[in-house]
């Protein structure tokens, strides 16, 4: 087909498409609507140039599977190893690799027209209505996000690819971004011993993986466990959870409207895609009356992260920012033309000192080693859940070593996709002695060896 004639007529097709698709709905019904749209297109074409293309079902079904993916960047969005799709008006589509880094496609869009029906697609296939000159929306089925900005030089659009088989704790660890030990310690924040969860902070600059790790978190969350979570754009995975309440801002709800609703909404836990601004506040208060809370920020440190939170515009006292338990900083680096992503570093908060909040690191990266180490145990999150627990520090230090060894244990068995995980970790909570012994392991003998050391 005539590549004018094909925008054309998938022109026409968006506009009665309107309203009629949206993010979560299913492959075929969304051919369905295509090919109505189609027939409908054809039916009102007085000149016969788009009939004279469609002399047979199958001609149409390969059109409507054609309108339905994303053209030219189609390959890109089913690359597991591409990240991030950057579109420069009609210049080269670089993407950035998950291992070369930014790198160029040697593709691109060949005329304005083809540029505007492209974004034309991923409005209506968003179910959007109006383009602005600024855009925040969702691939189809959450399979990403994209910015559109609107240039005199062509519009400027960045892809952000959802995982198809979402990051895992294990996976993390497989690529070095931590170890066992500290999935264990994560483990014993996000779980609490059922009684006290911690507040948790991810932090870090763009691109350094705050998201995947969120949503490999996920895993440690209870399943019976309300959850809220909240977002500018939708990006987190919530497949595998069952009690979950999922909000998305816009221009009318602000995200400190959703934050300050979301305590109307019975909670136990409220987690923010990222704090910027006024929702600060209200996730804050929503730690001071009960509710656990997992968020993240750009910062490059946890005292960068407090200074923000205490400053324009978030302005919170520094009081009640103590009321953060942990900070999980991460940070992305280059080397022998690979990229990586790591902890950088986890830190307890410890209370105030001369109107400072005091920050105790317990592990840190150690760039001369290339590795995580400890510097120091977890003695405050620790002597307060034990407190709360009603069970002796040394408890909680002989449970975060036991979660080590199962997690390496599932590791070698070759357990380690995110359901396998999330799977493991409800059957763990409801009997752990149990959810032990099907991979293996003895509870009671390790609990005896690891008392001894």
């Amino acid at each position: 087909m005539n590549k004018n004639i094909q925008l054309e007529l998938e022109d026409q097709m968006l506009d009665r498409l309107k309203g009629r698709l949206h993010i979560l709905q299913e492959q075929p019904e969304r051919e369905e609507f295509a090919l109505s749209a189609l027939d409908n297109a054809i039916l009102t074409d007085k000149s016969g140039k788009f009939s004279s293309e469609f002399l047979s079902p199958d001609a149409k079904a390969r059109f409507v599977r054609q309108f339905l993916s994303y053209g030219v960047i189609e390959e890109c969005l089913c690359d597991s190893d591409v990240e991030d799709i950057v579109i420069h008006g009609l210049q080269p589509i670089f993407i950035h690799h998950a291992e070369k880094g930014f790198v160029s496609t040697g593709k691109a869009f060949e005329t304005s027209r083809e540029l505007e029906v492209f974004v034309k697609k991923l409005m209506v296939f968003a179910k959007r209505d109006t383009l602005k000159r600024i855009m925040d929306l969702e691939l189809a089925n959450l399979g990403g996000r994209a910015n559109i900005i609107s240039s005199p030089f062509g519009y400027q659009i960045t892809i952000t690819k959802a995982k198809a088989d979402p990051i895992s704790v294990l996976d993390l660890i497989a690529r070095g971004s931590f170890t066992y030990e500290i999935a264990a310690q994560l483990w014993i924040y996000i779980d609490g011993f059922k009684v006290r969860p911690a507040n948790i902070l991810i932090a870090g600059g763009p691109g350094t993986g705050k998201t995947t790790i969120m949503n490999a978190l996920f895993s440690f969350i209870p399943d019976r466990d309300h959850t809220i979570i909240i977002e500018d754009t939708l990006e987190l995975n919530t497949i595998l959870m069952d009690t979950v309440s999922r909000l998305e801002s816009d221009d009318e709800l602000s995200l400190a409207d959703l934050v300050r609703n979301s305590l109307r909404m019975r909670p136990e836990r409220i987690v923010v895609g990222e704090v910027r601004g006024l929702e600060a506040r209200d996730m804050i208060t929503a730690m001071n009356v009960g509710k656990y809370c997992m968020c993240t920020i750009h910062a490059l440190t946890s005292r960068e992260a407090i200074v923000r939170l205490q400053n324009e515009p978030m302005n919170i006292p520094e009081m009640l920012v103590s009321l953060i338990d942990v900070f999980v900083v991460l940070r992305r680096f280059h080397s022998e033309d690979k990229v990586f992503r790591v902890i950088d570093e986890v830190s307890e908060t410890g209370g105030m000192e001369q109107k400072k909040i005091l920050l105790a690191p317990v592990y840190k990266y150690n760039y001369e080693q290339n590795k995580v180490v400890m510097m120091s145990p977890s003695t405050i999150f620790r002597d307060r859940l034990a407190r709360e627990a009603g069970v002796k520090p040394r408890d909680i230090i002989n449970e975060t070593l036991i979660r080590a060894i199962v997690l390496k244990q599932l590791h070698e068995r070759g357990i380690h996709t995110l359901a396998d995980v999330t799977t493991f970790c409800r059957a763990y909570r409801a009997d752990a002695a149990d959810a032990m012994s099907r991979i293996g392991l003895n509870r009671e003998a390790l609990l005896k060896e690891i008392s001894r050391v």
